[in-house]
């Protein structure tokens, strides 16, 4: 499976964070640690939801940005 990677301004993935949490890390102390939500900020609204105080990180609407083929005319379009 791909790499899933949640910031792309400072290259952090779903597994660096996951790793951080097992490790007892708390969100914030990982944001500053790697950067998570400090470049665009496009990443910080994922990953309160994913992670956040009231987050679930098996929240399906995560994939929200995923490509989905259209069988019957072979084009792609995101889901919403």
């Amino acid at each position: 499976m791909a790499e899933i990677t949640i910031c792309y301004c400072f290259n952090v993935t779903k597994a660096d964070i996951e790793e951080r949490l097992a490790e007892g890390k708390s969100l914030d102390e990982i944001r500053a640690d790697t950067g998570l939500g400090w470049g665009c900020g496009g990443c910080a609204r994922i990953a309160e939801k994913l992670w956040g105080e009231n987050g679930n990180p098996n929240d399906p609407s995560f994939y929200f940005n995923a490509m989905d083929t259209d069988s019957s005319s072979g084009a792609e379009h995101g889901t919403d």
